[in-house]
């Protein structure tokens, strides 16, 4: 089994754990008081709420980063070797430290939203009632699960539409893995100037 597939298998054998130990599992197909659905509106757009804040985290701190490590493209050539090398050399452990960091904010984000999907599908049924599920391929990257319509809200995005073989490509990755990739790739960057720089500074030794 693949390492997608075993994150896959992992994640959905959590949700499902969570999903059966919760008040979304015990309200499951029954009608909610006003009470109720005050409360689960409460709880999803508190979620919801959450998850735009991680996401601003993530962006603030990584355009802080990306701005220094352009700082350090521009000017590391004019400085002296052992501070160039420093400065490369913290840098990229800051790279690696954005990457694991990065990696969390994308977890409490898809967590986050994972709670506020579920509160929407409950209040979304009692709301409009559920319909059964059509015998045609009706869903699209943009359903929830579980959900046998669209929802309202649009938690899920997406991909663009191609117009060309060359976009159909480029389009198929998903946001965070290009973004992911995008770091690797400045990482990549750092770490082959902090090499370089120390080639430098021993050079200068001899």
């Amino acid at each position: 089994m693949s390492l997608g597939k075993k994150y896959r298998a992992k994640k959905e054998a959590l949700d499902d754990y969570t999903f059966h130990h919760s008040l979304w599992k015990r309200f499951e197909g029954k009608e909610l008081n006003e009470n109720q659905c005050n409360f689960l509106s409460q709880c999803m757009t508190e979620n919801l709420e959450h998850a735009r804040h991680v996401e601003n985290e993530r962006l603030t701190f990584n355009s802080i980063f990306l701005a220094l490590v352009a700082g350090a493209f521009a000017f590391g050539t004019a400085l002296p070797p052992l501070i160039s090398f420093g400065m490369y050399f913290f840098l990229t452990i800051a790279g690696f430290l954005s990457i694991v960091l990065t990696t969390r904010w994308n977890n409490a984000f898809d967590r986050h939203i994972f709670y506020a999907q579920k509160c929407y599908k409950l209040l979304h049924i009692n709301l409009f009632g559920n319909i059964e599920e059509s015998s045609d391929d009706w869903e699209t990257p943009e359903s929830i699960d579980y959900l046998n319509e669209i929802p309202m809200y649009c938690f899920k995005i997406r991909s663009p539409i191609a117009h060309t073989r060359l976009g159909e490509l480029l389009y198929k990755p998903h946001t965070r893995q290009l973004y992911i990739a995008f770091y690797w790739i400045v990482q990549i960057l750092l770490i082959a100037c902090t090499i370089l720089e120390l080639v430098r500074l021993l050079g200068g030794l001899t």
